[in-house]
């Protein structure tokens, strides 16, 4: 049993750590945009292009298990996945965190996509964008209606920044303390962000929901499906072991008699 977790988050990091830690032969990738990634077992970076794709690497590498822990957004990649291991019948689990839940002191405008959100914040001067990188076209139509705009991404923006955009390299966990001066210093009057959940980043919504302004929030995209969803690392790794019991079993059935533990394990 060879387990393949294609990570994104610190959800996934954490995760191929735990399944090294207790004896899982387990291989995590990375995209590497953002920061080179530190478990303790093999790690691949820079996608699978390099390998032939993940259809070839599976199949080189006789992956038997696949765990999506890739960041809630990352819509491609999760189709990619979806598609390949249902082509090649092996068994993939989703790992997403669970999303944040609006609560009564929160204000928050749901949006699918830009052109309904640019249109929605026109009336604001001064916006907080922390929902990655964005292209030059809708930078460009948010500096236009805004006074200001502040970009916090953990990478450089990869758009020409009109001049009046302010770039903030920051990766989380944020601190809330931190998230209200920062609202304090800028002016900010809305947030622009992605409902990706988790601990890093939730300070951010605490502040503004203190300050009583409005969150514009991208609602998470529909993925392809996979056979096992989890939200949390307690049952992925449950499941796998449960896997791994019953690839242990299975190979002991076809043990002669008296065969050796060592032997059982190589069959």
């Amino acid at each position: 049993m060879k387990v393949l977790v294609i990570g994104g988050t610190a959800d996934g990091r954490k995760l191929a750590t735990q399944l090294f830690e207790l004896g899982f032969d387990v291989v995590y990738s990375i995209a590497g945009i953002v920061r080179k990634a530190t478990v303790p077992g093999p790690v691949i970076s820079g996608g699978f292009t390099q390998f032939g794709g993940l259809e070839k690497y599976i199949t080189d590498k006789k992956i038997t298990h696949l765990v999506d822990a890739t960041h809630p957004f990352a819509e491609k990649m999760s189709h990619t996945i979806s598609q390949v291991t249902e082509r090649l019948s092996i068994p993939a689990i989703r790992f997403h965190r669970k999303q944040w839940l609006k609560t009564e002191n929160d204000h928050w405008i749901e949006v699918l996509a830009w052109p309904e959100l640019i249109e929605k914040v026109a009336q604001h001067q001064s916006l907080f964008m922390t929902a990655g990188q964005i292209s030059q076209d809708i930078i460009e139509q948010l500096a236009k209606q805004a006074k200001h705009l502040l970009l916090r991404t953990a990478m450089p923006a990869r758009a020409i920044l009109p001049s009046n955009v302010t770039w903030l390299k920051a990766i989380g966990p944020f601190l809330l303390e931190d998230e209200k001066q920062l609202l304090q210093e800028y002016k900010i009057d809305a947030i622009i962000s992605k409902n990706s959940g988790g601990e890093a980043t939730y300070a951010k919504i605490q502040a503004a929901a203190q300050a009583g302004i409005p969150v514009y929030q991208f609602k998470r995209p529909q993925l392809a499906p996979l056979q096992y969803e989890f939200d949390n690392a307690a049952d992925c790794i449950a499941l796998l072991q449960t896997c791994l019991a019953s690839s242990k079993l299975s190979k002991s059935a076809f043990a002669p008699s008296g065969a050796s533990t060592e032997f059982k394990n190589e069959i």
